[in-house]
């Protein structure tokens, strides 16, 4: 009698285990918040990758590497689908109205140094001024993951010692999902002239760009823009000393998203430029000795938001309602700024 109960003892304990053993299995893939960044090939495209994932679900991507003009951030949106354009198809063949702008991004159309002259906006690989990525430091936490990136910005041509580096840059794009509401970015382009050289071009191919899908091109009717200051001048492009920030309303496929891009004071940014079909960012030129650096940070986030009154513009209502949050995130990101 013993033995029996001794027996039915250890039945039960074993599934008792078997059962937490099994809850426990089910309860770990529903845990909220996990954060990975993974390095592989491109699925979509030439080159290679580096994913931002949470919960094993892709938040943003960075594409770099042979094939690819320049490296550039993905953004996905909260049915899988990219809100970001990718510029080439899976063959690697220019796809779309003005396949140069790929997600967020940074260039100049006018490099120039003893090197020669190149143009780091349209063009890049083989014959042209190149982006080299040479390390990442990638790094994760709690509630965000970092891609950092070790860039060299090369000519064709070297010098007396053999160098062809034109700028060395440390490149971060911290990824995270503040409330699980949206996808924040904090980026920070971190540049070092290894030669004095100009940064120049225009107000439309220079700066720190953000480029919708460009499924966006094709429904241009259906974009808006906001910015702050908010009455500064329009047609395409925006002048004024004290600008915040720039936001964004389109299309991709059902959903409607914003894309907002908040500017530091530092940068020194003067001019804002923008396009209808998805395409904004702000203008920087600039003039570089040997050695001097040249550090900008931006904030952007990107959020799937309700559909517009009408296909040519959102009301009122929602207009007002979306500035003011743009302004909020705004003072948020400068307090950010403040307290590092």
């Amino acid at each position: 009698m013993l033995s029996i109960k001794i027996m039915t003892r250890i039945r039960f304990n074993s599934l008792a285990n078997l059962v937490v053993g099994l809850v426990f299995v089910t309860a770990a893939p529903l845990a909220k918040g996990k954060w990975r960044v993974v390095e592989h090939s491109n699925p979509l495209g030439p080159g290679m990758v580096v994913d931002v994932l949470q919960d094993g679900k892709a938040v943003a991507r960075l594409v770099h590497g042979e094939g690819q003009i320049k490296p550039f951030l993905h953004i996905f949106g909260s049915g899988g689908e990219l809100v970001t354009n990718p510029g080439l198809d899976r063959e690697g063949k220019g796809a779309g109205l003005f396949n140069h702008h790929r997600g967020i991004f940074i260039g100049w159309n006018k490099v120039s140094s003893e090197l020669g002259n190149y143009d780091m906006w349209h063009k890049g690989g083989p014959g042209n001024g190149r982006y080299d990525i040479v390390k990442f430091e990638n790094t994760t936490t709690k509630n965000s993951a970092s891609i950092v990136a070790h860039i060299k910005w090369r000519a064709t041509q070297k010098d007396a010692i053999g160098s062809d580096v034109m700028l060395s840059e440390r490149r971060t794009f911290n990824v995270s999902r503040p409330g699980g509401m949206y996808t924040q970015v904090d980026a920070s382009f971190e540049l070092k002239a290894e030669r004095d050289v100009s940064l120049a071009g225009d107000l439309q191919h220079a700066g720190v760009h953000f480029r919708a899908h460009t499924e966006v091109a094709t429904r241009n009717k259906e974009t808006s823009y906001l910015w702050e200051p908010a009455n500064a001048a329009g047609k395409g492009r925006v002048i004024d000393d004290n600008h915040q920030w720039a936001r964004l309303l389109f299309p991709i496929g059902k959903r409607w998203y914003t894309a907002q891009q908040m500017n530091a004071p530092a940068n020194g940014v003067k001019e804002l430029s923008w396009r209808d079909y998805g395409r904004f960012g702000y203008f920087l030129p600039k003039q570089l000795k040997k050695g001097e650096p040249f550090n900008l940070k931006f904030r952007f986030a990107i959020e799937e938001v309700e559909a517009q009154a009408n296909l040519s513009k959102p009301s009122e209502a929602q207009a007002k309602a979306s500035h003011k949050l743009c302004t909020k995130r705004y003072k948020a990101f400068l307090k950010s700024i403040n307290n590092n």
